[in-house]
């Protein structure tokens, strides 16, 4: 479907320059289905809804705020069918969630950066909070998107606005407020691969002053991966999810918020299939992207959980007051083939349990149109531990032998941070901030090894950190229709511990990295407040980046280790537009092209082997997503409505060697949802993701007994939605 032709950028490093017939084939299908209501069409009457933020801690306009922001609505969640946060990144420019599968990874690239903490020495660039606040390490990322009133993702550097410091972007959910009108739903999905999900909502007011909301949902799947030697599925959906929010306005200055939320998760669940024998015969056995031939029972298990205390508080000069209180707890484990065949060699079980305490206060200013400002204070006390471990089996060269890592990490993070901005004129003003950070870490690692491969060690460490994260930048209002901005600002992501399995403690320490981002955006509305366009170009440079990659060893496999690359560079533009086409018809596009690459990896592969100017792992060049939406009544109280997007992105590479084992091609994927509204209350639709039954790889690594392995994405699922609202 996609035709691709490669030539060379002047940083000797094959740029990509891609088509699609689908894009034509988008294009005579719009034309056909919109026929004469696109030429005829009144448009006096429809405009495009303003879309507030709190990205910057006030209630604002979208088109005003000077930072690239992507938002994501009840509706447009709805419509896209994203349960989940993994499902909404495709369509955000320069967002990559996920590359394998399992959410307990939570991988998220934003700008052609990102990782993961794959073990508790390690962080990872990017924040997710829920109502505020922070929800812990990366398997907590994956959040479940019911219940929800917007989705914010911020790109870059925002540690002026946020209680952690973020270096590729944050992602700010806000939950739907409990209010004094009640209102209630069910919802009912069923589709194939036995799919079932089943979710209530409820808002009940329970006096003049306190209201409440729950919800609750259950989601089952049958696995669309067979194992043929256990005879059972893999890659099911097991999960249940859980909110339960109170709110109380005891005047009308002061807001008391409490909430308490949970999800579990446990399915059998792989993280690849081979793609070649590798000395064992796992391919051979079951050659194919939806079988594997696993002797290792695999699962996965994940849970979070956790409360929250909120408070506003506006005082009679207009100054508001905001205090957080939070505990989280996050914790995952997993068991995993390693050798990818029906022998038994070798499996590996990764955990974590994470525990975290978190306070803010923040202070803002009236909202004065010369000054206004915010002051904050954050606390975040987390505690980490893990029990991973990786055995062979009766077939491996040294028989039933174990290597296990034991270790805990602590972290006391202490930040004062202030944003503020000021008007020049109507016209120019001036924002800015910073950040002062404190952040004490602790490690405590073993290493108990019985396989010869690995290391017998102990390892005690512990480091201070002090930052000082700055943000300078210059918006002009052209006029009210269009906003022109650049900003500047500092990031830093703390170093730590690569607290795997390990072969040497001689680079277990790794230190922290930094980024220096330009940013310079146009936000504008134009044809009678029918379009918005917003563009971002951005150019990010990195100091000492942190990169996973995987290292071979004496034994011919391979190991991961976290290194310092000495320097990187991120560039690339975003764009993002909605277009009323007529009163029935929208479109809507996120396109972002980014260079994101090693400028000096020296010794990046081992002595004298160098990495400069390869391409970031899971960096695409080029990403796009398109979406049209055509809403229409078809009787005085029946509506239809039908959604269809789709998705680009181009190839990339699972590691900064940038060789052909650990190249991934691009891909294309469609989704559509159609159905009816009936009265306001019934919502039936039925829906489809990966229409097309694309089959290609998103994930392609080596295991470390050397076996070629990859994550296919999830085939065409489709299904029935039915909701009923209670008012």
């Amino acid at each position: 479907m996609v035709l691709s032709t490669r030539v060379w950028a002047p940083c000797n490093r094959p740029l990509k320059i891609t088509s699609c017939k689908f894009y034509r084939r988008l294009l005579i299908a719009l034309a056909a289905s919109i026929g004469n209501s696109f030429c005829f069409a009144d448009t006096r009457h429809v405009t495009l809804e303003e879309v507030i933020v709190t990205s910057q801690q006030r209630v604002e306009n979208l088109q005003d705020v000077p930072i690239a922001i992507s938002v994501y609505n009840t509706t447009q969640l709805d419509r896209l069918g994203a349960n989940t946060l993994a499902e909404l990144a495709p369509a955000i420019p320069s967002i990559n969630f996920g590359q394998g599968g399992r959410s307990s990874r939570g991988e998220i690239s934003i700008r052609g950066v990102g990782d993961y903490s794959r073990n508790i020495g390690s962080d990872a660039r990017v924040a997710v909070y829920v109502d505020g606040v922070l929800t812990g390490r990366s398997s907590s990322f994956n959040q479940y998107l019911h219940d929800i009133e917007r989705v914010e993702v911020l790109r870059g550097p925002q540690g002026t606005l946020f209680g952690k410091n973020t270096l590729s972007g944050a992602i700010n959910i806000t939950t739907l407020k409990p209010n004094k009108q009640f209102k209630a739903s069910l919802q009912t999905e069923s589709g194939n691969y036995r799919y079932r999900s089943h979710t209530v909502q409820v808002n009940t007011p329970i006096t003049q002053q306190l209201y409440s909301s729950l919800q609750l949902g259950i989601t089952k799947r049958d696995g669309f991966i067979d194992n043929i030697t256990l005879d059972r599925d893999l890659q099911g959906i097991n999960r249940q999810v859980g909110r339960l929010k109170l709110r109380y306005l005891p005047n009308d200055r002061l807001e008391i918020n409490i909430s308490a939320d949970g999800l579990n998760e446990d399915i059998h669940a792989t993280n690849a299939v081979a793609l070649a024998d590798g000395g064992f015969t796992g391919f051979t056995t079951a050659p194919d992207a939806r079988k594997v031939a696993h002797d290792t029972p695999e699962f996965e298990k994940r849970r979070y959980w956790g409360g929250a205390l909120t408070s506003q508080y506006v005082g009679e000069t207009g100054y508001q007051f905001e205090t957080i209180t939070a505990y989280r707890e996050t914790a995952f484990s997993e068991l995993s083939e390693e050798d990818y065949s029906p022998l038994d060699v070798a499996s590996s079980l990764f955990d974590e349990d994470n525990e975290q305490w978190s306070q803010e206060f923040r202070l803002l200013s009236p909202q004065h149109d010369a000054f206004d400002y915010i002051v904050g204070l954050y606390y975040l006390d987390q505690n980490i531990s893990t029990q991973r471990y990786a055995e062979t089996g009766e077939n491996f060269i040294i028989p039933n032998a174990k290597v296990t890592t034991p270790a805990a990490a602590d972290t006391r993070s202490v930040a004062v941070y202030m944003h503020g901005n000021y008007s020049l004129s109507q016209q120019w003003k001036i924002n800015g901030g910073l950040r002062y950070t404190k952040e004490d870490k602790r490690i405590d690692y073993r290493s108990i090894d019985s396989t010869g491969l690995f290391i017998n060690a102990q390892h005690k460490d512990s480091t201070v950190l002090y930052e000082l994260s700055p943000k300078l930048g210059l918006a002009y209002h052209a006029n009210n229709r269009t906003l022109l901005y650049s900003s500047i600002s500092r990031g830093f992501k703390s170093g730590g511990w690569n607290a795997d399995f390990l072969s040497t403690l001689d680079n277990i320490k790794f230190d922290p990295e930094y980024a220096t981002s330009l940013e310079i955006g146009v936000k504008s509305t134009s044809l009678d407040q029918l379009i918005t366009l917003n563009i971002a170009g951005f150019i990010t440079k990195f100091k000492d980046f942190q990169v996973f990659q995987f290292v071979p060893t004496a034994n011919n496999g391979t190991i991961l280790a976290l290194t310092n690359a000495s320097k990187v560079t991120s560039r690339g533009i975003e764009v993002e537009t909605v277009y009323i086409l007529s009163d029935a018809l929208r479109f809507s596009a996120s396109l972002a092209y980014v260079d994101a690459a090693f400028d000096r990896f020296k010794h990046g592969g081992g002595i004298g082997i160098h990495y400069d100017n390869n391409q970031l792992p899971y960096a695409p060049d080029f990403s796009s997503h398109l979406a049209i939406d055509y809403q229409k009544a078809i009787s005085q109280n029946t509506e239809f409505f039908t959604h269809i997007s789709y998705n680009y992105s181009d190839g990339y590479y699972s590691n900064p060697n940038n060789r052909d084992a650990y190249t991934l091609d691009s891909y294309d994927i469609v989704n559509a949802k159609s159905g009816i509204v009936i009265d306001k209350k019934w919502h039936i639709s039925l829906w489809a993701k990966n229409l097309l039954d694309e089959t290609y790889l998103r994930q392609r690594t080596v295991s470390f007994l050397g076996v070629p392995r990859g994550y296919y994405e999830t085939p065409r699922t489709y299904g029935l939605s039915v909701k009923y609202l209670f008012r």
